[in-house]
């Protein structure tokens, strides 16, 4: 049986389809005949989708699909697939959610729900005659949907197969500049933890994607090694912070002791949160090559913390990103505006801390809803949003400008202080990464900033997306 894995995505960036390659690596050690392709960062045409999928003649075609922007191609591939008489099954987060609305449309068969590996062996099985159905899955069966319970086992992230970079034909796209590129690799599956504003907190994602794992910093040179062996690009640093990477500290001594007994001398940037991070942690990681780490805080209020399950002392948070940072490691801190009847005091508390917090770059979102999270529920039992009712309905989730107000404060209000805010700080990012680009004699990247940043990467998403 032959299987294509598509990445649909967007064409606003190229991003390795991690997710994909990994169970893509699984199912081909299985003797399956597997390719992929990745559409990420391209425009692509409805001749182009048909003519490759013709091209390699699968009997089945996988779709990795996030909410939002990308399900308009992703859409369009599992059409011109079952016009070409392909089964078409689709995994990642957006069918894990979403089983029942994905499996509505008439083009899609199966979703993978949760972790993919074992679902789809499963799954082949299953299509190859094998009386058992498989776990973790949607399935259409006599024209209804049906769902499987989840995987009484996860696969071993550690041990698995090398995530299958050699079946992406075009892999120089990931990394443009002449040198000092950057390599986005697979290192760890879920997160511990349940905030409010994020699809870990759903329990489908919890249950059908297994525990929180973490990848060994030697098994993440091999891959990282793997990598530059398929390309003539230099790739110097890596980016191994995943959903969440440094969750204590005992983890973070065994990272950084394989990482410094490699000898290698490899930039990273991490993620990590506030009320797990140390100072001891910060002369861990900044005595063996990080050079960036992202934190969450999400709101200066206390209320609002609470709310989140976050227990940040803030007065800590400014000591450990001062003492990071004075360390050589880069800090991004993340916010958001319009949380759950959030009041413009709260919002005034959120700004006051980021005046007062040391980090290159404050991250600050507005609150835009996405399915299965707790705000996304809070947004429907307060009538705040229509619960969409076809796939091509969540488009537009995640796009700057389409949101739902779940705050006390009147929206003219919350957008205003947002982009006021947003346009001083990213200002301010802007100037301390072309800083850092310089003293990394990153050249290519200090002139490339200039055309491509946040501003000019939000305002083509919402461009495109809004003339659709």
């Amino acid at each position: 049986m032959k299987i294509l894995f598509i990445a649909p995505a967007t064409e606003f960036g190229a991003y390795p389809p991690l997710g994909i390659i990994s169970v893509a690596s699984y199912i081909r050690e299985k003797g399956f005949d597997v390719s992929v392709i990745d559409y990420s960062g391209l425009k692509i045409t409805k001749d182009k989708v048909k003519k490759d999928i013709s091209k390699f003649n699968p009997d089945l075609v996988a779709v990795g699909v996030l909410t939002g922007p990308g399900l308009t191609r992703a859409i369009m591939v599992s059409d011109i697939a079952k016009e070409l008489g392909k089964k078409v099954v689709w995994g990642g987060p957006h069918s894990t959610i979403l089983p029942h609305l994905t499996l509505s449309h008439p083009t899609i068969d199966a979703v993978i729900i949760g972790e993919g590996e074992y679902a789809l062996e499963e799954y082949l099985a299953y299509l190859n005659g094998n009386a058992q159905e498989p776990k973790g899955m949607g399935l259409k069966i006599n024209g209804k949907v049906k769902i499987t319970p989840p995987q009484d086992k996860f696969i071993d992230i550690e041990s698995k197969p090398m995530p299958a970079w050699d079946l992406i034909k075009d892999i120089d796209k990931y990394f443009p500049y002449s040198k000092h590129n950057y390599v986005l690799l697979e290192s760890n599956r879920g997160c511990p933890y349940k905030c409010g504003f994020c699809h870990h907190a759903n329990e489908d994602v919890k249950s059908y994607g297994g525990k929180f794992r973490n990848i060994s910093a030697k098994r993440i040179l091999e891959q990282f090694d793997y990598v530059k062996s398929l390309t003539k690009k230099h790739i110097s640093r890596m980016d191994v912070g995943g959903d969440m990477h440094l969750t204590n500290q005992s983890f973070t001594e065994q990272f950084v002791k394989e990482i410094k007994e490699s000898g290698r001398k490899v930039g990273w940037h991490t993620v990590s949160r506030f009320d797990v991070m140390t100072e001891k942690m910060v002369d861990l990681i900044a005595d063996a090559g990080c050079e960036g780490i992202m934190l969450g805080c999400e709101s200066g209020s206390p209320r609002i913390q609470k709310m989140l399950g976050k227990t940040i002392n803030l007065e800590k948070a400014k000591k450990i990103t001062k003492k990071l940072r004075d360390s050589g490691v880069m800090v991004t801190v993340t916010y958001m505006m319009g949380h759950p009847d959030e009041t413009l005091g709260e919002i005034n508390l959120t700004k006051k801390f980021m005046k007062g917090i040391s980090a290159d770059q404050n991250l600050l979102q507005i609150y835009r809803p996405f399915p299965g999270t707790p705000y996304f529920d809070l947004c429907l039992r307060e009538h705040k949003l229509e619960m969409p009712k076809s796939l091509k309905e969540y488009v537009t989730f995640g796009v700057l400008g389409h949101h739902a107000n779940i705050s006390k404060v009147p929206i003219s209000v919350l957008w205003s202080e947002f982009y006021k805010e947003n346009a001083y700080e990213q200002t301010r990012y802007f100037i301390n990464q072309q800083r850092f680009f310089l003293r990394r004699q990153m050249y290519d990247q200090f002139f490339d900033h200039f055309k491509n940043n946040k501003f000019t990467f939000k305002l083509k998403e919402f461009l495109t997306v809004s003339a659709r």
